[in-house]
């Protein structure tokens, strides 16, 4: 008797067991495109949205910078192709010069009589004055602001929420409630663009031991990375399959 008519003979007395090897088969072979997927997409979508996110900034640079220069000067106009970046650093090179311009005494003198001129145009005035206070204020502090992360009670008592001290409470704030309050600034999850500015003693929050870059991560991801450490490299292996009450196993 010949092993082929062996196993045709064991397979028609023990159907059930030959079922299950198929069965395991099927679903080891499931599970191997699976996990080779998810691996596939860990490693490409941090690369892909770095990619997407410096190209569209790029992009956005260089459809700024285009719509203010003459169109005489345009690759694009002029020989019909787009050097890509080339206005990110005409960008650069604009706020060098202006920079420059702006630290010496003909231009400060210059800087000084346009902002006279546009102190004369009324609503002009108004959004000037206010962006100008306010960038004004960050670059002055930028060495201090949401350099100090912290716990704050809120919105109520023994619910703690992760915030940025910006500075100490300053202007008729301070001295209605008086001194050693402090600015915390409470951004929402995922974005922290939007956010709440609270003032509370310093004494009542707990500073902690993190960078405001690792704060940030914190916030954006819900709680899921809570620090700079490299994450271990993702094993499909280490993937654990379930099992449904009915037996049956679940991919």
């Amino acid at each position: 008797m010949t092993e082929e008519s062996v196993q045709k003979k064991k397979s028609r007395l023990f159907p059930n067991r030959f079922k299950g090897r198929g069965r395991i088969a099927r679903f080891a072979f499931l599970k191997f495109i699976r996990n080779r997927l998810l691996t596939g997409v860990i490693v490409a979508l941090p690369i892909f949205v770095t990619v997407w996110a410096i190209t569209a900034f790029i992009q956005f640079i260089d459809t700024t910078v285009w719509k203010f220069l003459p169109s005489s000067i345009n690759p694009k106009i002029q020989f019909g192709y787009d050097v890509w970046g080339l206005g990110l650093i005409i960008a650069v090179l604009g706020l060098i010069i202006l920079g420059s311009l702006a630290s010496n005494y003909f231009g400060s003198a210059l800087l000084r009589q346009s902002e006279r001129l546009l102190a004369r145009v009324p609503v002009v005035r108004s959004v000037y004055s206010f962006v100008k206070q306010i960038v004004v204020m960050v670059a002055e502090q930028r060495d201090k602001a949401f350099q100090e992360v912290c716990l704050i009670e809120y919105p109520k008592a023994g619910i703690w929420a992760i915030g940025f001290i910006t500075t100490n409470l300053q202007g008729a704030p301070e001295r209605t409630l008086g001194p050693g309050y402090v600015c915390v600034f409470v951004p929402t999850t995922p974005n922290p663009t939007s956010g709440f500015l609270l003032f509370s003693k310093r004494e009542d929050i707990k500073i902690l031991d993190m960078t405001p870059e690792e704060g940030a991560k914190m916030i954006i991801s819900g709680g899921m990375v809570s620090s700079n450490e490299e994450p271990s490299a993702y094993n499909p292996n280490d993937v654990k399959s379930k099992t449904h009450p009915s037996g049956k196993m679940i991919l």
